[in-house]
């Protein structure tokens, strides 16, 4: 399953990194990705802390820094494609 995700990580955020307009839009665009996956990380980090029920997911840093860079990746794809051409 996580390769699924892995996979999805990679081709969401190459197609939003190439739907950016210019390289400031692509930049931004690789910005809110990884801004997203540290995101992702830290809850998935924050989860696994402390004993008994509050540490009840322990090791799952990478796979919510993965799905939360996918969730990244989608925001990135929809804000390029919905902005008004003028």
């Amino acid at each position: 399953m996580a390769g699924i995700w892995l996979v999805a990580l990679l081709l969401g955020s190459g197609f939003a990194i190439s739907t950016g307009r210019e390289v400031q839009g692509k930049v931004l665009n690789v910005v809110i990705i990884l801004g997203c996956m540290g995101a992702g990380a830290g809850v998935g980090f924050a989860m696994g802390l402390g004993r008994g029920n509050l540490g009840s997911v322990p090791h799952e840093a990478m796979p919510f820094a993965i799905i939360f860079g996918v969730l990244g990746a989608m925001v990135c794809v929809a804000k390029d494609t919905l902005v008004t051409k003028e």
